[in-house]
């Protein structure tokens, strides 16, 4: 993992939700300016985006993404910590973070 000299690391702010309507405009989280998030020596820097990248979307079952949410909202949802925490790690071992 490389090691980062905490001086020298821009502020980080707490992650907002996006909603689908404004990741799909590219509008910031309310309340935030339309920042960057580049530091200022790398500003005129540009990034070539391939424009097929834009018609790929995931698949994602909307209606089971609207049961899941509902049953969050209403506590019926099952949250077992420890398959919660065993995911995590499994996901830690896959991705090679903390080596």
């Amino acid at each position: 993992m490389p090691s980062f000299e905490l001086s020298k690391l821009q502020s980080v702010t707490a992650p907002r939700a996006l909603s689908d309507t404004d990741i799909a405009a590219g509008r910031p989280p309310a309340g935030e300016s339309n920042r960057t998030g580049v530091p200022s020596g790398a500003q005129g820097v540009s990034i070539e985006v391939s424009g097929s990248l834009d018609t790929q979307r995931a698949p994602v079952d909307n209606d089971r993404v609207a049961q899941i949410r509902e049953a969050l909202k209403d506590g019926s949802y099952p949250l077992v910590p420890t398959e919660i925490a065993d995911a995590m790690i499994a996901a830690q071992l896959s991705l090679g973070i903390g080596r």
